[in-house]
């Protein structure tokens, strides 16, 4: 069937709002696709553009202040740290809208400029990295730069950041890169500290000695500058010495001569703050060292003066690990310490020594192995002990394979010995004794020996504890053998009982007292009634551990000079003078240092007193005066700040004493001038210094006139003074600034006659002396009667013996000293001068019962003039060798026979030294010391006698005259087989010099 249309169909047009919103389609939808095709043109463009070369990027410079700090890897474009930061500089500006881009890049400089400091602007305050605004700069299109950073905009820009790092402040400089600041101690010291590694270059840190700094082969050698020629003064050389990890490093020198004491090379385990001093060497004979690590430093350090032939030094790379227990062990100390090491936590240090101790008697005169002057040995630190101290040496880590057998030769000799211990640690650093030795056993090396047999691996100890006084201890030839100890050829040495001494104690009194708080009253026999005559009474005051004493006098009443009062800290031999009065009080209260006191009254066959009323008492820290005070030597006390202030306020002047010193100088001649004003110490300054301000100062030291005296720039925090020259010779400190001195002195000239001496000629039984032969010598008047002689040391102190001045050092005024004397009749007439006395000091050490350490200081009134006939004598250095046999002088006005007349005219005679050992033989009523020394003949005829006492025994050396003895007593005067006996000047010359100079 066929379908037709409906004719009444109708077509219906669209309305105008349909026609308007198919246009707006139609529009939108051109404009749309004209963006995209406008976009994507744009970016082929951009790419064309940026791949052809010919973007107009700009190239600029920015200031990087915080946030970050310049390292090497910032040079290399494609490092992490590079693109850190690139990304941090990025956004810091990306969110602020830059200029708007066109194809033509038509932005310019300046405007690219100010968009990039609105954009840093709006950003710096809320981030970590911080931009100078104001050091932002375009400055040209940009061309190849090693260092950049590229921000990805529309337009392009690349800056060039500098970072750019504060001033170093002294003591730190700058490292190569220009921005990195370290301590000029970390440079050249084998670690890297700069970035770039410029602290340790080659360039900067080659010792001027040999032009090495590095040694990092298996094998290798240095030397000191001009090698075998002498090296230059004022030379610093270093060398690190770096060999593979696991090893360990072997020093050797095939030759050795240095400046002794002065000159050193220091070998350190260890680079860097943190090494580790292992040996300092100098003079000759050198060691072998051994470094247990594979680092190691090097360091040499020339003076001012007295230059060697210097050193050439080889070292090897050894494998420690490979050492078996008998290498770790055996050791005749002829080359070293072998494998042993030095404790670094223990007190001192063990020494090497050849040849004998010092002082005399305190250790061995040579080595076991050869038994002779040429063989080594080690030994406990040599001279004169001031604290209890100990010392120690360790063996590397032993290997428990089997049983051993460990010996060693041991030297304990002297009354004042104390204690040798061997230990073994185990791998937890317990510590158990297996030998120990305490006290005198002879003038002999002694054998040791122990069997070994532990389980696990341990190491072998030997300490050595030294006492104050001459203690030395001294090991040699240690050796470790397989098996058992064999006991049977074993003889234990037998310990020497102490010498008797004369007792402290006599019978008369019924003492001695042993006094404790709350009895701390006491007094003499029969107060307030006269005390009995001949009395010798002793009292123990004491005090619990920890806590020491005050000794106050009530009532104090003695005969004048020949009674007196004793007082002494600790008890004993060992106890330390601290004061002797006589007369009448008030006295100055006595404190002791630890919790004994010794109190002993001495009275004598004549008249008498009442005697004395004191009482104690103890507590913790109790002194005279606070630590804000100064005590003068009467135990007055005034303020720190009053030190050195030019006006006198103790009566002994130690107020104004030592207010100059050198500092950190090479020797005790050279160093920076330092005065002191108040309490503290000031450098001084270069301003109005002067030749006679050098020479000023070197005489106050104890020295002779200035050499050399130079400025340099100081920026450090001082303090700081300027001295001038003042009336009187006295100096004026000012506090100032910027420049300080380093002066050197000459030494003071001293022990110089005008008189040839004929040595060779013996002066049987003294006769007179050649005038101007002795012009050191000094005649000492007590109430104006000569009693005892001294010597000239410094321009105002003199030497003398204690029992000189025992009982009468309370009033120096009545002494008086004559110096360039000759005739004792022509004391009023020129040469001679005659001066008061200020200051007298008792060595401390000093026993009147036993006569040990009998010597004394007297302090001139005024400096004294030099002439022909006044001159000091030398003190010797405290290891100078004087050897029995020697002939040595001796002068004075004393009598000329055993309780004869004394003498007008001043006498000389010569006399050889004893040993100690024949002066005890020939002198057994006494105990001779150490501190003592003796000279005489086997037939007698010649010696010292009464009025000689405190005068000098001396010996020239050279063409210097030094001062060996000081005259203390003997048995009559010049009889057969009984010397005289002298306090031995090198035992006492550390004392001597820290109190005058």
């Amino acid at each position: 069937m066929k379908l037709k249309r409906p004719s009444d169909e109708k077509y219906v047009s669209p309305s105008s709002y349909e026609i308007f919103f198919a246009s707006l389609l139609a529009i939108f939808v051109c404009v749309s696709v004209g963006l995209i095709v406008l976009s994507w043109l744009s970016i082929q463009e951009l790419e064309r553009v940026e791949s052809e070369g010919i973007t107009h990027s700009y190239m600029g410079i920015l200031k990087i202040v915080s946030g970050t700090s310049f390292t090497s890897t910032l040079q290399n474009s494609s490092s992490a740290d590079f693109k850190v930061l690139a990304f941090d500089v990025e956004k810091l500006v990306r969110t602020y809208q830059l200029v708007v881009c066109s194809r033509l890049f038509m932005a310019t400089a300046e405007k690219i400029k100010n968009e990039l400091v609105l954009g840093v602007t709006a950003n710096n305050p809320t981030e970590t990295l911080k931009i100078d605004v104001n050091s932002i700069q375009i400055t040209a299109e940009v061309s190849q730069f090693s260092f950049v950073v590229r921000l990805h905009y529309c337009c392009a820009v690349i800056a060039l950041i500098l970072i750019i790092p504060a001033e170093c402040l002294p003591p730190a400089e700058l490292c190569a890169d220009g921005a990195t600041c370290i301590s000029e101690e970390f440079f050249c010291d084998g670690v890297l500290n700069c970035p770039d590694g410029s602290d340790e270059s080659e360039k900067r840190c080659a010792a001027v000695c040999d032009g090495q700094f590095m040694l990092t082969g298996s094998s290798g050698f240095f030397h000191s500058m001009n090698y075998p020629n002498p090296y230059n003064e004022n030379i610093v050389c270093k060398w690190i010495i770096v060999v593979p990890p696991g090893l360990s490093i072997k020093l050797n020198f095939t030759s050795f001569e240095t400046q002794p004491y002065a000159d050193e090379l220091s070998i350190f385990e260890g680079l860097g703050q943190n090494k580790v001093l292992r040996a300092s060497l100098s003079g000759t004979n050198p060691e072998t060292i051994y470094i247990f690590s594979h680092e190691a430093t090097a360091q040499f350090m020339s003076d001012y003066a007295e230059n060697y032939n210097g050193f050439n030094a080889t070292y090897t790379a050894f494998n420690a690990s490979e050492l078996n227990n008998y290498e770790k062990i055996n050791c005749t100390f002829e080359d070293g310490f072998c494998f042993w090491i030095q404790d670094l936590d223990d007190d001192s240090d063990w020494e090497r020594v050849q040849g004998p101790t010092f002082p005399l008697m305190s250790g061995p005169e040579f080595d076991h192995t050869f038994g002779n002057f040429s063989g080594f040995y080690i030994s406990t630190p040599i001279g004169l002990g001031f604290i209890e101290e100990r010392v120690r040496i360790l063996s590397l880590p032993l290997v428990p394979s089997d049983t051993y057998c460990l010996s060693f030769w041991y030297f304990m000799y002297g009354d004042n010995v104390y204690r040798l211990r061997v230990s073994i640690s185990n791998e937890r650093g317990q510590e158990k004794i297996i030998f120990e030795k305490e006290g005198n056993y002879g003038n002999n090396w002694n054998y040791g020996q122990v069997t070994l047999n532990e389980t696990s691996d341990f190491k072998v100890i030997f300490d050595a504890f030294k006492r104050r006084g001459p203690s030395d201890i001294a090991v040699d030839d240690i050796g470790l053998t397989k098996g058992k100890c064999n006991q049977d050829n074993y003889v234990e040495p037998t310990v020497r009982p102490t010498t008797a001494t004369t007792p402290l104690v006599p019978t008369d009194c019924g003492g001695p007292v042993e006094l404790w708080e709350p009895n701390s009253t006491f007094s003499s026999a029969n107060f307030p009634n006269n005390y009995p005559n001949l009395a010798s009474c002793v009292w123990y005051l004491n005090a619990e551990n920890g806590k020491n004493i005050q000794l106050h006098f009530q009532v104090f009443d003695l005969e004048n000079i020949y009674d007196v009062v004793e007082i002494r800290d600790g008890r004993g031999p060992d106890s330390l003078l601290l004061a002797v009065y006589t007369e009448r009080g008030p006295l100055p209260d006595v404190f002791s240092t630890t919790n004994q006191m010794t109190v002993i009254l001495r009275t004598d066959e004549s008249s008498t007193g009442k005697g004395f009323l004191a009482n104690f008492t103890t507590g913790y820290h109790l002194r005279a005066c606070t630590v804000d005070e100064h005590q003068c030597g009467s135990g007055k006390c005034i303020p720190l700040h009053n030190l050195c202030d030019n006006v006198p306020q103790c009566e002994d002047g130690s107020d104004e004493a030592k207010c100059m010193r050198l500092l950190n100088g090479s020797q005790s001649t050279a160093g920076l001038v330092q005065a002191r004003a108040g309490e503290l110490w000031h450098l001084a300054c270069a301003e109005d210094w002067s030749g006679e301000i050098s020479d000023s100062v070197c005489q106050l030291l104890g020295l002779g006139h200035a050499n050399m005296s130079s400025a340099v720039l100081f920026t450090g925090d001082g303090p700081f003074v300027t001295i001038t020259k003042g009336g009187n010779h006295s100096l004026i400190f000012t506090k100032s600034f910027l420049f300080y001195f380093i002066l050197f002195c000459f030494l003071l000239a001293c022990g110089k006659n005008l008189i040839t001496q004929n040595n060779g000629t013996r002066i049987v039984g003294g006769n007179d002396a050649r005038r101007e032969a002795w012009p050191w010598i000094v005649s000492l008047h007590f109430n104006f009667q000569p009693v005892c002689g001294a010597s000239l040391v410094s321009d105002e102190w003199l030497v003398t013996a204690a029992h000189c001045v025992y009982g009468r050092q309370l009033e120096p005024s009545r002494w008086q000293a004559a110096l360039g004397l000759y005739s004792q009749s022509d004391l009023a007439k020129p040469p001679a001068v005659v001066q008061n006395i200020d200051r007298i000091i008792i060595n401390p050490h000093y026993m009147k019962q036993t006569k040990d350490s009998d010597i004394a200081l007297m302090h001139l009134q005024h400096k004294v003039q030099y002439t022909d006939y006044i001159q000091p004598i030398c003190l010797p250095e405290k290891n100078q060798q004087f050897p029995p046999g020697i002939n040595c002088s001796i002068a004075g006005w004393g009598a000329i026979r055993n309780d004869g007349p004394s003498s007008n005219i001043l006498q000389e005679a010569e006399v050889p030294l004893l040993s100690n050992e024949k002066c005890q033989q020939w002198m057994p009523k006494y105990n001779i010391t150490e501190n003592m020394l003796c000279a005489g003949y086997d037939m007698g005829g010649i010696d010292s006698c009464q009025g000689d006492s405190g005068g000098p025994l001396t010996f020239e050396d050279g063409d210097k005259w030094f001062l060996v003895g000081v005259t203390s007593f003997g048995e009559g005067c010049a009889l057969p087989q009984r010397p005289g006996v002298y306090a031995r000047v090198t035992m006492f010359v550390d004392w001597i010099k820290t109190i005058i100079y």
